[in-house]
């Protein structure tokens, strides 16, 4: 197998961190390969804010695990998803829908058609990256929902985010704590060839 397709079969969502911050080097590497993301058109319209704010970080991670249950007993909605790297769907005790990550990237973008995309191929390149560079990744969704809180529009106004960008995804970064987590099996007949 060639390395890259390698590098690519062996990332894995990462949501146990070192508290230690990710140095500026490795950052900018990994935030380059992210701007490198195709885009729609060319359009180049999105932005990634970094956060490496631990209080706003966990502020964030508090209402994303939130938004996650909304209310529900957690018990009721939730399914396993790691037993290497337990998601608050996991473990119930996790109150940080961020993991304590030490660097949270927010991708915003123009709202229409292929908002989502543009986001999810940053989010890639990036997840990518920063694998390749011995940096954990986690994405993470409900970013629309957070950031339409008072704290999350406040954060978004302080980080002068314009009005008119739709908030997409969070990515996690940070150097894992504990062993790597094993690869889980691919699920068959997910190729279709005509």
């Amino acid at each position: 197998m060639h390395e890259l397709i390698e590098k690519i079969c062996t990332r894995h969502a990462i949501r146990r961190f070192q508290p230690r911050q990710l140095d500026e080097g490795t950052l900018s590497e990994i935030l380059t390969a992210g701007l490198y993301a195709p885009s729609a058109g060319n359009n180049q319209y999105s932005r990634i804010v970094v956060c490496q704010d631990k209080e706003v970080n966990l502020k964030l991670g508090q209402l994303s695990r939130y938004m996650m249950f909304k209310g529900k007993d957690p018990a009721s909605t939730a399914h396993s998803i790691s037993a290497d790297q337990p998601s608050i769907q996991d473990d119930f005790t996790i109150l940080d829908g961020f993991y304590g990550a030490p660097t949270v990237l927010t991708i915003f973008t123009r709202p229409g058609q292929y908002a989502h995309d543009d986001a999810a191929m940053i989010a890639e390149n990036i997840m990518l990256a920063a694998h390749f560079l011995g940096v954990g990744s986690c994405y993470i969704g409900r970013t629309e929902e957070v950031f339409a809180t008072g704290y999350g529009m406040e954060k978004r106004k302080e980080w002068g985010v314009p009005d008119d960008m739709l908030p997409v995804c969070n990515l996690l970064l940070g150097y894992r704590d504990g062993p790597e987590p094993h690869a889980k099996p691919r699920k068959e007949g997910r190729v279709i060839r005509v």
